[in-house]
């Protein structure tokens, strides 16, 4: 385990990608890929909806959380079958797959 990093804002001491990968505990996501959640160290937790062009959103549990600041810095996002993919508003990148049960 790593320890945490001497700043008031670890965002800045990374990319927006590091920092979630470094803060999240889990990603689940329904059985037909139009809803997802990532949970983070802090209790918070994002979900994401994506059931066509009318209805495609990110949502914090709470904006003054781990969830918030990573939300406030999404650039856009990917959900299918494959994976739960996010992009930042700095060009960074990550991924969150389905762990295989079988």
């Amino acid at each position: 385990m790593t320890s945490p990093r001497p700043t008031s804002d670890p965002i800045s001491m990374s990319t927006l990608a590091d920092f979630t990968r470094e803060v999240f505990t889990r990603y689940v996501a329904n059985a037909e890929f139009s809803e997802a959640a990532v949970f983070f160290t802090d209790g918070s937790f994002l979900q994401f909806e994506h059931k066509g062009r009318d209805k495609r959103w990110a949502r914090p549990s709470a904006d003054d959380t781990t969830a918030g600041k990573v939300c406030r810095g999404l650039q856009q996002f990917r959900l299918n079958a494959k994976h739960l993919q996010l992009f930042f508003e700095d060009e960074s990148d990550i991924e969150f797959f389905v762990p295989n049960l079988g």
